[in-house]
């Protein structure tokens, strides 16, 4: 039964591979510019200074 499907298997799993990774990589992304953008919204509401590296990250990466 394995056999039967392993000729379908390998490039199935060639394809999905790099999708997989694509994925993983915005997902990450997505989170850190949300956590990025938390943490100044915090320093924000706190009446903390924002340091400019930190703005620089967001405005760097959109």
């Amino acid at each position: 039964m394995i056999s039967d499907i392993s000729p379908l298997l390998i490039p199935i799993m060639a394809l999905l591979t790099p999708i997989v990774g694509i994925i993983a990589w915005t997902v990450i992304k997505v989170t850190r510019l949300n956590l990025l953008h938390e943490t100044i919204r915090h320093l924000s509401a706190s009446g903390q200074t924002i340091p400019p590296e930190l703005l620089a990250e967001v405005v760097g990466r959109k």
